[in-house]
């Protein structure tokens, strides 16, 4: 498939099929974003990402070969996917490693809803998106000690 111009082609991977499924449902209604593949695991995820040259791969955290490696062999494709975690971890070692590794984003499963499409449409024009509360404080408190 061809992408349609400024449409945000989208790699789901998530191990959780109830997820993956109810995003994909979310950002299907979404005008400007196409689905193109729903994964379970991380070699999944960078094959489907290379395979559709996915704009964007939003990527649950915690699956198999998910995490930081992970982000790390999605950013080094020849395409340059962005790449957006999502998890139910909201702490700090977690969403760290995740944007240290290249993400653009890491988002809280459960607190997001109809916020999602905003938030990814944020990343993928080159913002870097942390839904985890106090994380602002912190990266003040690394920045300026």
């Amino acid at each position: 498939m061809t992408p349609v111009r400024g449409e945000i082609t989208v790699v789901i991977a998530d191990d959780d099929p109830r997820i993956g499924s109810a995003v994909a449902g979310l950002l299907g209604q979404e005008p400007g974003f196409r689905v193109v593949a729903e994964v379970a695991d991380g070699d999944a995820a960078v094959a489907a990402a290379r395979e559709h040259r996915a704009a964007l791969v939003l990527t649950d955290v915690r699956m198999p070969g998910g995490g930081p490696e992970l982000v790390r062999r999605l950013v080094a494709l020849p395409h340059r996917p962005v790449v957006a975690g999502l998890s139910a971890q909201a702490d700090p070692a977690t969403w760290t490693r995740v944007l240290a590794a290249g993400g653009s984003a890491y988002l809280l499963k459960g607190s997001l809803a109809g916020d999602l499409p905003v938030l990814l449409r944020r990343c993928v024009q080159g913002h870097l998106v942390v839904g985890v509360p106090g994380a602002a404080d912190l990266v003040r408190r690394l920045l300026c000690p």
